[in-house]
């Protein structure tokens, strides 16, 4: 694919009637004031949405408009692309072409992006260009920390293995102890549930090993499975962050405990339930501040 050439977005958008050159006026004196980028600006002051914008841009430069809500993606091909990049120059890699990748970008005229895409993956890129937020949705469900996830689950467990282990600093019993191997494992969790914008994350405890589960749009998903003998020390340090008994394991218990991630503060509401395999946790996350999703 030709290298896209640079293009005004606000020019674009008054000509196809999709804003008036009023409206141009005040988000162009917004974006001065701000810093913003400008199509941000034009869409949070409601002159044109999200689709609108990405479809004049793609218009404009004559390249393909792609619904990213419908589009299946390939988990290994994204990660192709570091995620850092992927934020950083605001596309993603969708599936790869006998000599080429294909791309979805915000903007395509970006031509420091485009060549950066080029130089890292050293291959031709075809592009589609997307809507913002629902690029970064997907960038997000797309770039788990499950492999993370695991190997802080086997780090616990062979803490536990341990005959000599110091179980005060292995639960990090102390609140302010962020490294005990609990507290990274379970921070970690928060992290990628909050990312992928889970409602719920289970804990359950089976036969011969540990489901963590997220709930995400209604559906669960399996997050990560680990060895049944870490069960006991995530309900125990669960436990002692919601405040409840950590004697009690007969009776289910209910608390809350509210964390930070990402500068983003999160009310989490713990349920537990005692089982033929142990103690089962659900958490219910609660992202304060954040903004209803449309249907």
């Amino acid at each position: 694919m030709a290298r896209p050439e640079k293009i005004r977005l606000g020019e674009i958008l008054v000509r196809q009637n999709f804003m008036t050159q009023e409206e141009l006026d005040q988000a162009l004196e917004e974006q001065r004031k701000t810093g913003r980028r400008l199509g941000r600006v034009i869409a949070d002051k409601g002159f044109a949405n999200e689709r609108q914008i990405a479809e004049a841009v793609a218009h404009q430069l004559n390249i393909p408009f792609l619904d990213l809500g419908q589009y299946e993606l390939d988990a290994k091909q994204v990660q192709k692309l570091p995620e850092v990049q992927s934020r950083r120059f605001r596309a993603i890699l969708l599936e790869e072409r006998p000599n080429s990748f294909l791309i979805a970008m915000v903007d395509p005229s970006d031509v420091y992006a485009y060549d950066e895409l080029v130089r890292l993956l050293k291959r031709d890129i075809d592009i589609v260009v997307v809507q913002e937020s629902l690029l970064m949705q997907t960038i997000d469900r797309s770039y788990r920390q499950t492999e993370q996830i695991s190997s802080l689950a086997l780090e616990l467990q062979e803490d536990l293995a341990a005959s000599n282990v110091d179980l005060a600093s292995l639960m990090g019993v102390d609140l302010g102890i962020d490294d005990a191997p609990v507290v990274k494992l379970l921070q970690t969790i928060f992290e990628d549930a909050v990312q992928v914008r889970a409602s719920d994350v289970h804990i359950e405890p089976q036969e011969n090993k540990l489901l963590i589960r997220f709930r995400i749009d209604g559906v669960m998903h399996f997050q990560t499975q680990a060895d049944m003998k870490i069960v006991s020390a995530l309900i125990m340090r669960l436990k002692i962050m919601a405040g409840l008994d950590i004697s009690e394991k007969r009776l289910p218990q209910d608390g809350r405990f509210g964390f930070t991630v990402k500068g983003r503060a999160v009310d989490m509401r713990i349920s537990t339930m005692p089982t033929q395999y142990g103690e089962t946790v659900v958490m219910r996350l609660l992202i304060q501040n954040t903004s209803h999703f449309q249907l």
